[in-house]
């Protein structure tokens, strides 16, 4: 099965302005019109008195200005594979402080993962719906890995699909699917829009000459069409859902293979990304596009910056590299992956008091911090896990020095 390969992270800022481009083209409105009719949306615009194809296309063409102008403004990042692994490996318990904005590294962003931070498995037929009619056959099931995520802060009375006042004003209503229903979202709502992403390829998992279904035009659709079509025209990551998180709202245990799963991933590298201190999980490196890249970014209208942001675990807490390469090889690259090497003891969370003086009368605040697992025995001392001796206060693996 084709695994996930992340990209280099120079590339990124190229990632970005392929997928721009393709949803403003013809055949990224007609890839996410078949998305939403496949039901995969949770956000969903519309105009009222405005019913059939019409209403389709609105609501296609707003969901696609939206997620080109969220890009155009995104700041870039790159979360390597044990910064994934260690932000899953947290995200095991829902985060216990209330969605908060002050955690977003920057309003709008689009954070590419060295690993898959989850996935679902589908029925081919559900996967075609809107695209192709089944061929009859025995049942074919596909992976589907999410290993990509862009947000920007958003509130339904501020349309904005361009750098000035919204264009598309009061006559958009907004509403959102939860448990199978539909909703009208708040004027007065305030949180941040979530897109979720997974690489193009989706049928990359089956055998090339496995026929999928037939077209409209009676075209045979078979699995290794479908991916080369997607290799040469479709951007590397492709559109796959969307949630929103409410500022001030809790977070509730998710169902897995969810967008709610994936967010808690998302949120928890978020937190990993601003703990500073003592209490320091993560470290940054940026890395600069050359001016040529960033002329063509400018022409392109992208506000948001070039450089691309590399997030590592700090060196202090990273596992041992042998323990990261044994992991990584029993991943299958198309779901999250485990950590039973890299984190024998699993971080937790722990709720802190920003103000203990005022913690008595129920005035102060609490925000989550992420500590490591709790080690019995005396300080320093190693952790055994079987034959195998692990040093959590130091780096294991780490060249002597000299």
């Amino acid at each position: 099965m084709h695994r996930w390969d992340p990209p280099d992270p120079h590339r990124i800022p190229e990632w970005r302005s392929g997928m721009i481009e393709h949803l403003g083209s013809n055949e990224g409105r007609m890839s996410m019109r078949a998305a939403v009719g496949a039901g995969r949306f949770t956000i969903v615009p519309t105009v009222p008195d405005m019913t059939g194809p019409s209403a389709e296309s609105v609501t296609t063409a707003l969901l696609t200005a939206c997620e080109a102008h969220r890009l155009n403004r995104a700041d870039l990042y790159y979360a390597t594979p044990d910064m994934t692994a260690l932000a899953l490996a947290a995200a095991q318990t829902p985060p216990i402080e209330p969605v908060s904005l002050d955690r977003l590294p920057s309003p709008a962003g689009l954070i590419v993962f060295g690993e898959p931070i989850g996935g679902y498995t589908e029925d081919v037929t559900a996967a075609l719906a809107g695209v192709a009619t089944r061929t009859p056959g025995p049942p074919l099931h596909i992976t589907t890995p999410i290993v990509a995520a862009s947000w920007s802060v958003w509130s339904p009375h501020e349309v904005d699909l361009t750098d000035g006042p919204g264009t598309a004003g009061p006559a958009v209503r907004w509403l959102y699917k939860g448990q199978g229903r539909l909703g009208g979202i708040p004027q007065d709502w305030n949180g941040v829009w979530i897109t979720f992403y997974s690489p193009r390829g989706m049928f990359s998992g089956l055998a090339p000459e496995t026929v999928l279904g037939t077209m409209h035009d009676g075209t045979v659709m078979t699995a290794g069409a479908v991916d080369r079509h997607a290799s040469t025209r479709g951007p590397a990551l492709q559109w796959d859902n969307e949630m929103l998180l409410r500022e001030g709202a809790p977070f509730d245990a998710p169902e897995p293979d969810t967008t709610a799963s994936w967010s808690h991933v998302l949120y928890t590298a978020w937190q990993l990304m601003s703990q500073d201190g003592t209490q320091q999980w993560a470290e940054q490196e940026q890395l600069h596009r050359p001016r040529a890249g960033q002329k063509r970014d400018a022409r392109q209208g992208i506000t948001g910056s070039s450089a691309v942001r590399i997030i590592r675990v700090h060196p202090g807490r990273r596992p041992a590299p042998q323990a990261a390469q044994d992991d990584a090889q029993a991943s299958t690259g198309r779901r999250e992956p485990q950590w039973s090497c890299r984190w024998p003891v699993r971080p937790y969370r722990r709720s802190t008091c920003l103000n203990p003086r005022a913690h008595g009368e129920g005035g102060c605040t609490h925000e989550d911090r992420i500590v490591p697992g709790h080690i019995k025995g005396p300080a320093g001392a190693p952790l055994r896990t079987g034959a195998t001796v692990h040093l959590w206060d130091s780096q294991p693996d780490a060249a002597p020095q000299a």
